[in-house]
């Protein structure tokens, strides 16, 4: 399996068109605010313009924003990469009007993903496994398996669809999709999976993938604890047959994700790193 990363570019422009002045003016603030994740903010104060990130959310984002400018210096170097706190508001770079006599004008543009580049992995955490106790279920591939997981530290169980998903470590839900209805290893498919994802305590990020169309039982923004039921799995996407996919990463400095190998917590073997081809019972 190899889902597309939610990569979302734009080409933003404070006001209607370009911001420009001919001779200097002093332009009110602006914002450009987009899918109710984060606002770029601008401010004119004398003779330069400040530009701010602000963040609606209560997770981290990842951002590399780049400028365009005339007659105008940045004070920083771009494009600048960087990761923003949930819910606050950073200046990022202030560009300043070199001759306030004649025209001047800028555009910005950003890329960004969630999740912090800088996130640790918690050092001996072990999650638990994501299903009911009592439940057994095969590892049908597991790390760097050759199937689909070439490269990446991720575990697929085979499942039956409308299993009981449960979250294997405490988070903020922080992205959700559940409308799509097919299955099938299709390429096509691959970006059309259902899935919940959950930011922990470490800025890392759980990935559970392929889950049965509207059975997702959280909401974005919701806190969820160690063992709720999230979501029943199921067959969505480009899948071989119903499983459940999980994996746990970060993001990167070039917006990709980094999969984390961790361990689980077994009824029979305690915390240890799954294999693909063996059961394990919680």
């Amino acid at each position: 399996m190899n889902i597309p990363l939610a990569i979302i570019s734009f080409f933003l422009m404070t006001g209607h068109s370009p911001v420009f002045g001919a001779p200097f003016v002093d332009h009110p603030g602006t914002s450009d605010c987009y899918e109710e994740t984060f606002c770029i903010d601008s401010e004119t104060i004398d003779e330069r313009v400040d530009i701010f990130v602000r963040s609606l959310v209560s997770w981290e984002i990842t951002m590399i924003l780049d400028v365009a400018a005339e007659n105008m210096r940045a004070n920083a170097q771009l494009p600048l990469t960087e990761s923003y706190k949930g819910l606050s508001r950073t200046k990022v770079v202030s560009l300043a009007i070199d001759d306030p006599d004649v025209g001047w004008e800028f555009s910005f543009s950003v890329k960004w993903i969630q999740g912090d580049f800088k996130a640790e992995h918690q050092r001996g955490f072990a999650y638990e496994l994501p299903y009911s106790k009592g439940e057994e279920y095969l590892v049908g591939q597991g790390y760097l398996g050759n199937l689909t997981h070439q490269g990446k530290y991720a575990i697929d169980w085979d499942m039956p669809s409308g299993t009981y998903v449960r979250a294997a470590r405490a988070g903020i839900v922080i992205d959700l999709v559940e409308e799509f209805t097919e299955g099938r290893p299709d390429p096509e498919l691959k970006s059309r999976a259902n899935y919940v994802k959950i930011r922990h305590s470490d800025g890392t990020i759980g990935n559970y993938v392929h889950l049965a169309p509207r059975s997702v039982s959280v909401n974005i923004g919701a806190a969820v604890s160690t063992g709720q039921v999230i979501a029943r799995s199921g067959n969505t996407g480009f899948t071989s047959g119903p499983h459940l996919h999980f994996e746990v990463y970060s993001a990167t400095r070039d917006l990709g994700r980094r999969t984390i190998p961790v361990e689980f917590n077994t009824a029979r073997r305690g915390a240890i790193q799954l294999k693909e081809g063996a059961f394990y019972s919680r």
